[in-house]
C-alpha cells in the first residue's frame, strides 16, 4: 500500500518559498489578507467574546495577539479565538469543499508570531496546508457533508497541522506524527450549523494544528499510517467507503492544486450556498426597479444539500428571537 501519511509529510518538509508557483503564492496572499479582514469584522460577535472569556492572557514572550481585545495569548489559544472570529460572520472565503483560509490563517499567524517567521514562510505554510487538504479531498469520491461531517473541521485539522509543521521546520518523521495526531483531533458535525458551535469548529481546528505540531516537535508520536490504515482517518470519515488511498502517484509538489481549485472571496457574509439566491434577488431589484413596499412575498428554491445543511425552518435573529414571516 502507498504510504500516504509519510508521503504527505515528505512533501510538507520539501515546500520552499522560492520554488512555489506564483499563482500559489498569490492565492495564499489573497486568502490570508481576506481572512484577517473577516477576523476583524467578526471580532465583536458574541460567540467570540464567549470563547475569549474562557482563556487567560499569556505572560510569555512568545504570546500571539488575539484579534478581539488585543491581549497576547498562548499561540494555540490565539488560534482558537481568532479562528472563531474568522468564521463568526460566515464571511470567510471558500475553496474546495470548505473554508481553508479561516482555519489556516489563524493557526499560521499565531504560530508564526510565536516563531517570528517571515511573511514568505507564512505563505509557504499556507500553500503546504492547502495542498494537503486538496489531495485528501481528491482521494474521497464522496462528500463529507453527506455523512454529517463539516469538511472545514475534518480536512482542516490535517491542513493546519501540516502548515504548522512547515512553520516549525519539523523533520519528515515529526511532520508525519503531527498529521497523525491531527487525525485524532478532527471533529465537527453539520447538525451544529446555524449555531455558535459552527465557528467553534473553525477555532478548534486552527488550535488543533498548533497543538499537533508542537506535540510532534516535543517527541509525541502517532501512527505512521494514520491516514491510509484500514481503520484510519480516510476510511473512518469516508462517505463513499472507498477512499482512494491505494492510488499512489499523488503528484504533490508537481501538480499544484491551489491554482486549480483556488480561493473564492465572498460577496455576502453568509453561507455560499445562499449567494445565487441573493444575486437573483438583486438582479430582480435592479431590472424591475423594485421597492421593499412593492414586495408581498418571496419564494426561494434551494437544492437538497443546502436545504439539509443550512436551511432553518425556524430562523432566529442575532438575539435568538424567532423571525416572524
Amino acid at each position: 500500500m502507498p504510504a500516504l501519511t509519510s508521503d504527505i509529510a515528505e512533501f510538507v518538509t520539501s515546500v520552499e518559498v522560492a520554488a512555489l508557483p506564483e499563482r500559489c503564492s498569490y492565492g495564499a496572499r489573497i486568502g490570508m489578507v481576506d481572512c484577517v479582514g473577516v477576523m476583524i469584522a467578526g471580532a465583536g460577535e458574541p460567540v467570540v467574546r464567549l470563547v475569549a472569556a474562557t482563556i487567560a492572557a499569556s505572560t510569555q514572550n512568545e504570546g500571539a495577539p488575539e484579534i478581539p481585545f488585543g491581549r497576547h495569548l498562548a499561540a494555540a489559544d490565539a488560534a482558537l479565538v481568532n479562528g472563531v472570529a474568522a468564521h463568526a460572520l460566515d464571511y470567510d472565503d471558500v475553496g474546495m469543499d470548505g473554508h481553508p483560509s479561516a482555519v489556516l490563517t489563524p493557526a499560521i499567524l499565531a504560530e508564526g508570531w510565536a516563531l517570528d517567521v517571515s511573511g514568505s514562510e507564512a505563505i509557504a505554510a499556507y500553500v503546504a496546508g492547502y495542498e494537503v487538504w486538496a489531495l485528501l479531498q481528491e482521494l474521497e469520491p464522496g462528500h463529507l457533508h453527506e455523512r454529517g461531517f463539516h469538511p472545514t473541521a475534518i480536512w482542516g485539522a490535517l491542513a493546519t497541522a501540516a502548515a504548522c509543521a512547515r512553520l516549525n521546520r519539523l523533520t519528515a518523521e515529526e511532520t508525519r506524527n503531527a498529521i497523525a495526531i491531527a487525525a485524532s483531533l478532527a471533529a465537527g458535525v453539520v447538525a451544529n450549523f446555524g449555531t455558535m458551535t459552527k465557528p467553534l469548529h473553525v477555532g478548534r481546528t486552527a488550535q488543533a494544528g498548533v497543538l499537533a505540531a508542537r506535540l510532534a516537535k516535543s517527541g509525541f508520536t502517532g501512527s505512521p499510517d494514520a491516514l491510509e490504515h484500514a481503520a484510519g482517518f480516510m476510511h473512518a470519515h469516508s462517505p463513499s467507503g472507498t477512499p482512494e488511498v491505494n492510488r499512489g502517484n499523488w503528484q504533490l509538489g508537481r501538480e499544484w492544486r491551489l491554482p486549480k481549485y483556488g480561493i473564492n472571496i465572498k460577496r455576502y457574509p453568509m453561507c455560499y450556498a445562499t449567494h445565487r439566491s441573493i444575486d437573483a434577488m438583486l438582479d430582480l431589484v435592479h431590472d424591475r426597479d423594485l421597492a421593499p413596499d412593492a414586495v408581498g412575498e418571496v419564494h426561494v428554491r434551494i437544492g437538497s444539500t443546502p436545504e439539509r445543511d443550512v436551511a432553518k425552518s425556524q430562523p432566529e435573529d442575532r438575539a435568538g428571537s424567532k423571525i416572524q414571516p
